[in-house]
């Protein structure tokens, strides 16, 4: 997605990907023509060049969720951890991180701003993990882009560089393997892994512990 696009007013259109999966359908993104929209535009552009090539890269947490929360208007719980090198497309707020989630390092969000992206609490997401929140309708003669919601439950763990795509919820307690492209919903406590991902195991449902991050200077 372009990170330069405004929310849009939308209509329903089929995803792209992951068809035979439960998935939300997807909205597509039209183009403003005012002056207005177009301003938004390239404030969007801006902040996100900010986010990505100065904020990202402030080597002090708190720092970085000032920005986030004020500049970008994501609802950042106390103790979530947004760490270096995030990179986002798309617009402004639409986005919540529940208490004690962490973020690590060099993930990417396509399309934030665009749909809701909703994280719950003591959530776990590693390294370059991607989430995509917008793409493209393949079947569209202008090649229209399209977004989805994304909503990752409570203590969710998703392995580093996996893939989740537009359109899903990843259920309580979950876990997506290092490298998975999560194609449709995960169920709650399933163990994923593969490409596509699929079931391979089932967690225990007792979970009662905290991701909150206590690195220092990342």
């Amino acid at each position: 997605m372009s990170p330069s696009r405004p929310n849009p007013p939308a209509s329903a259109v089929p995803t792209a990907a992951g068809e035979g999966g439960a998935r939300t359908r997807a909205r597509r993104v039209e183009r403003g023509d005012t002056l207005r929209e177009r301003l938004r535009s390239k404030v969007h552009g801006l902040l996100a060049f900010l986010a990505n090539s100065i904020v990202g890269h402030i080597p002090v947490r708190w720092a970085r969720n000032l920005f986030y929360h004020h500049a970008l208007k994501w609802e950042i719980a106390p103790g979530a951890t947004i760490n270096t090198g995030l990179k986002i497309f798309g617009g402004r707020g639409k986005v919540s991180i529940g208490r004690n989630s962490t973020i690590q390092i060099e993930c990417l969000f396509a399309g934030v701003g665009m749909a809701d992206l909703r994280i719950g609490e003591n959530v776990a997401i590693a390294y370059r993990t991607t989430i995509v929140l917008g793409s493209h309708d393949v079947h569209s003669p202008d090649f229209s882009g399209v977004v989805s919601p994304v909503t990752i439950e409570d203590y969710v763990f998703i392995g580093a560089n996996a893939i989740v795509n537009a359109g899903l919820t990843i259920g309580r307690g979950a876990v997506v393997a290092s490298g998975a492209v999560v194609t449709k919903d995960v169920p709650p406590g399933a163990i994923v892994a593969g490409n596509p991902a699929k079931p391979i195991g089932q967690r225990r449902t007792d979970l009662a512990y905290s991701t909150e991050s206590y690195w220092f200077m990342h």
